[in-house]
């Protein structure tokens, strides 16, 4: 049930049988059973105010408690005294006049109900709230005693015939007043979550208070009329609207003067009003001010006056507080634009169109395009329009923030990578405002993660090659050796011809070759990685070096024809007899092993633009063209299935291609399957690179 529908189903059953019961009272005979009635009605009403109040304050606790506890002991005093008055009439048959048992029971029953309103929890931390509270109070109790004064006073103590009843009068007067002063009080000060229960109940002690203060001018004016009656049902409207404040919840609310209506403030300028026409009604009676309502007119007036300076004192603090607030609006949103306009990644305020409608420096920089022209633009191009509406669908309907990578275009139509993050800007409402996205290029993170990819592939393929060139040269080490040691326990053991033994050594010698050109190869190769290997650079003959390396490997086969074309009068080229040797020898003993059928093997030498060409083709299986760009790689052996196994570490062209390029020169290789290849490489010409040094100098 919500929060006020249950003290409003409350009310409206009590309502009708309260209404019966003044109606009864108020229009029916005088008689003892009416009077009756009418004890019995408010009895009852505070008897229900006595328990609601009571049950609350069981469930509360500190100063709650208490003040629940203070109203049902208020609630018990008038139950007992209208109790108490209801079985008089009814034993006796007499009616008591008026100050009897009930009425001294009311002016007992007030101070409880006063104290319990001093009790209930305030606002904290609102000084001016305080101040202004106790201004209104002081304002209402001045206001109820001038008009007491001007009023009522006289007349309790002139004609009266029982001194007592005027006292009485007076203290009910009295009561009723600063139980009206303590209501205007708590109504501005009472704390913001008991309030919509306390005006239960403050509406309901007023109801008492007023009706009270009503019934002693008739009393005092000696008028017995309906109207007395009347206003003697009033406490019963009084304690069942207290009765109803228990049922009502509680409010959320966690401050704020500013959620408080106006009216209540409006409350102490009603009895300022009230003065005013009692001051109007007795001057046109001619009637004397007493000395008691001039002192309260100008406590009124001095009032008004601290009501005054006060409202002027908080006006002039709010308007600092409100410059000091907009001057620290203003260097925040000072301080987030440099934030905005500062930052290392592009901002944009986008809308639901995708229009752009506000973006940071960074981005026009990013987007190659000025701020001017990005504002008003679309962002589809920079972005794919479905993907974009993809995201913004996604961020509105889940209300968190989107961040992916994805490919962008700049205004030139460049593509880059960005890191996109784009958050829903709610409007009051609810819906969106804008959205907002921050765009950082990541192009270079994005190639660098991409090259370390890139890297750890051929770091894992170096390593690959490298264990299986371990796991190969261990092989060719244990194959040379044990021929070696095989050859040699034969020659050891066996009574061989010279015949026998000279093709034995002949093979021990060439096992003996294999192992010297392998550890050759990878002392050479781990020398060039490290940079250790030196050129000793003179001019050379290189037609002599080719001579002399194709007489070396025309020996080592039978199966093929080594030819040499050579250009004559080749200018000397600069370089290092050995290392270039080595080129050679490695350039034909591929040629030789990968032509496992024989053939010719061609050495053609010529002059080029500055430099000597050596050229070393041969009719083998040729090379695929998938493989050509791995030739030269470290630890890279081509196999063909067709040629057997082929002899070797894998590191011989890597040599090749390092002497060359230290030499100055390059090397190329053409090839096609089932014809053959054509290696080349260049030497630079001592001339050349004299003349070079010349005009370098």
């Amino acid at each position: 049930m919500p929060p006020l529908r249950r003290p409003l189903v409350f009310a409206l059953a009590v309502a009708i049988p309260l209404a019966a019961v003044t109606v009864f009272v108020a229009l029916g005979p005088r008689s003892a059973m009416t009077d009756v009635t009418g004890d019995v009605g408010r009895a009852g009403s505070a008897l229900a105010a006595l328990v609601a109040c009571g049950v609350l304050a069981r469930r509360s606790a500190g100063r709650l408690r208490r003040s629940w506890s203070l109203l049902a002991t208020s609630a018990l005093i008038a139950t007992i005294a209208e109790g108490a008055e209801a079985a008089y009439t009814a034993w006796s048959g007499a009616t008591p006049g008026f100050l009897a048992v009930s009425d001294v029971g009311t002016v007992w029953a007030m101070p409880a109900a006063i104290a319990a309103l001093l009790l209930f929890p305030r606002q904290q931390g609102q000084p001016g709230i305080a101040r202004r509270a106790a201004l209104d109070a002081a304002m209402i109790a001045l206001s109820l005693i001038f008009i007491g004064s001007a009023l009522a006073l006289p007349q309790l103590f002139i004609g009266v015939t029982s001194p007592g009843s005027s006292w009485i009068g007076l203290a009910s007067l009295a009561i009723d007043f600063s139980l009206l002063t303590v209501v205007s009080l708590t109504l501005h000060r009472v704390e913001a979550r008991q309030r919509p229960r306390i005006l239960f109940v403050l509406a309901g002690l007023a109801m008492i208070a007023i009706a009270d203060c009503a019934s002693v001018l008739l009393y005092a004016t000696g008028s017995f009329t309906t109207l007395r009656e009347l206003l003697a049902s009033a406490p019963m409207y009084g304690f069942a609207l207290v009765a109803v404040a228990p049922l009502r919840a509680e409010s959320d609310m966690t401050s704020p003067a500013e959620d408080m209506p106006l009216w209540p403030d409006l409350i102490p300028y009603g009895g300022v009003a009230a003065v005013a026409v009692t001051a109007v009604a007795i001057s046109m009676a001619h009637q004397p001010m007493t000395a008691y309502a001039a002192t309260a007119a100008g406590g009124m007036a001095a009032v008004l006056l601290a009501s005054h300076l006060l409202t002027r004192s908080e006006a002039r603090s709010m308007l600092r507080q409100r410059r000091i607030a907009e001057e620290k609006a203003r260097q925040r949103e000072t301080m987030l634009n440099d934030l905005i306009d500062h930052a290392p990644q592009g901002v944009a305020a986008i809308g639901a169109d995708h229009r752009i409608t506000d973006v940071n420096p960074r981005l026009a920089s990013m987007l190659v395009a000025p701020a001017p022209v990005l504002v008003g633009s679309t962002m589809d191009s920079f972005l794919p329009a479905d993907y974009l509406s993809r995201v913004f669908k996604g961020v509105q309907a889940s209300g968190e923030t989107y961040e992916a990578e994805c490919q962008a275009r700049r205004a030139d139509g460049s593509p880059f990578w960005i890191h996109l993050s784009v958050t829903a800007i709610p409007k009051s409402g609810g819906s969106v405002a804008y959205f907002l996205a921050t765009l950082e290029d990541v192009t270079a993170k994005r190639e660098a993660e991409e090259t370390a990819v890139a890297n750890l592939a051929q770091l894992e393929k170096l390593n690959r090659l490298k264990s299986e060139f371990v796991s190969m040269v261990s092989h060719e080490f244990r194959t040379a050796l044990v021929g070696i040691q095989g050859f040699s326990e034969l020659i050891h053991d066996q009574d061989l011809d010279p015949k026998e033994v000279k093709s034995l050594a002949e093979e021990i010698n060439n096992d003996a070759q294999r192992l010297n050109r392998m550890i050759t190869e990878m002392l050479d190769f781990d020398r060039l990685e490290a940079g250790k290997m030196r050129l000793d650079l003179r001019p050379l003959d290189l037609n002599e070096l080719v001579s002399e390396a194709v007489d070396r490997a025309a020996v080592t086969t039978q199966k093929h024809m080594i030819a040499a074309q050579l250009q004559p009068g080749l200018p000397a080229v600069l370089g290092d007899a050995d290392r270039l040797t080595q080129v050679l020898t490695n350039l034909l003993s591929n040629a030789i092993k990968y032509s496992p059928n024989g053939g010719e093997v061609c050495v053609r030498t010529r002059a080029i633009s500055g430099a000597a060409e050596v050229c070393v083709s041969d009719h083998g299986r040729g090379i695929p063209p998938e493989f050509i760009s791995r030739l030269f790689g470290r630890y890279e052996r081509y196999e063909d299935k067709h040629a057997g196994k082929i002899i070797g570490t894998g590191l011989g062209l890597a040599i090749t291609r390092q002497i060359v390029e230290m030499h100055g020169g390059r090397i190329t290789v053409d090839s096609e399957v089932g014809k053959g290849s054509e290696f080349r490489f260049t030497v630079p010409l001592a001339s050349a690179v004299a003349s070079l040094t010349t005009r370098s100098g």
